[in-house]
């Protein structure tokens, strides 16, 4: 599973790595563009819950 900025193309690292009935808690700092993020699964069908908290000022 990767989780990459929306509009972007996504790297070829897994940010979450995972076998058929695990569950597997990840956190992830990748920044919200347009108010969103992508997902990439490569691994057939999974459930996946995603909170977006916090903020960077820049």
């Amino acid at each position: 599973m990767s989780v990459f900025p929306d509009g972007t193309v996504r790297t070829t690292a897994a940010n979450l790595d995972f076998t058929a009935g695990q569950t597997i808690p990840n956190l992830v700092v990748v920044p919200v563009v347009n108010g969103k993020v992508s997902f990439y699964n490569n691994a057939g069908s999974v459930d996946l819950i995603a909170d977006v908290a916090g903020f960077y000022g820049f």
